[in-house]
């Protein structure tokens, strides 16, 4: 076997090897029309932002979000879901609706054909098991995410899917990150994280002693040292006196 310089590769999964096939306000807009609740799609997408803006505000960072409340990821999701109609323009003052919502969102957004595999993502993960990397998943995300990955077709190629709430705790939080790399025998110093969002994966990574590298698929990175995709990710890892890129 080749001398790699990252024997160990972590992936966030959101944004970095998947991603939505349309935008999450439109899920919401056709799961409520069948409830008889006609939304645009647009103004969802602004209720959706400003309540993800707010839930993350007020959230201590580290911590598994969906374990906040008793009910635990049900209940984090019905929360959600009423601040994101609140903030929501036209939506009924129904406060029977988040409730009715909850279980046709939460399956439609298990469906794995609401998701896409970036078209990058195979074929770099194909090379990378060729070269006998060992990689895992370190994701801020609920229990659906490994069975969501196995439907895709991606579960085989990771030996550790670390998942934030059945963890309980989150990134940036270091410990996350290395209860991944004890799983994939590796260590931190030889150990390469790749995800999408600075203060989460690229912050938590360092604070764990690992390299990072950040994928901007969309351009939204402006004056960072980032990829646009994962194709260069085989030659990063097998140069071994060479810094990343």
């Amino acid at each position: 076997m080749r001398h790699l310089k990252y024997p160990v590769v972590l992936f966030d999964a959101g944004d970095t090897l998947l991603g939505p096939r349309q935008s999450f306000g439109t899920v919401y807009a056709r799961v409520l029309a069948t409830l008889g609740v006609s939304l645009p799609a647009a103004d969802l997408d602004r209720g959706l932002r400003a309540g993800w803006a707010e839930f993350n505000r007020t959230h201590p960072p580290g911590v598994d979000r969906y374990g906040t409340y008793p009910g635990g990821e049900a209940e984090y999701w019905l929360h959600f879901v009423a601040r994101t109609l609140a903030s929501t323009p036209g939506a009924p003052a129904d406060p029977d609706l988040p409730g009715r919502a909850l279980i046709p969102l939460r399956d439609a957004f298990r469906d794995p054909h609401a998701w896409q595999v970036f078209p990058d993502v195979v074929p770099a993960l194909d090379a990378l098991r060729s070269m006998d990397v060992r990689m895992g998943v370190v994701s801020n995300w609920d229990s659906r995410l490994p069975g969501l990955l196995e439907e895709l077709g991606l579960a085989r190629y990771f030996d550790a899917v670390v998942v934030s709430h059945l963890e309980g705790v989150e990134k940036p939080s270091p410990e996350i990150f290395l209860r991944a790399v004890e799983r994939l025998r590796g260590t931190p110093e030889t150990t390469l994280h790749v995800g999408d969002v600075p203060e989460l994966d690229e912050a938590g990574a360092r604070d764990a002693g690992l390299a990072s590298k950040l994928v901007d698929r969309f351009g939204r990175l402006e004056g960072l040292a980032t990829i646009a995709d994962l194709s260069a990710l085989p030659a990063m890892v097998s140069r071994p006196n060479s810094s990343l890129p």
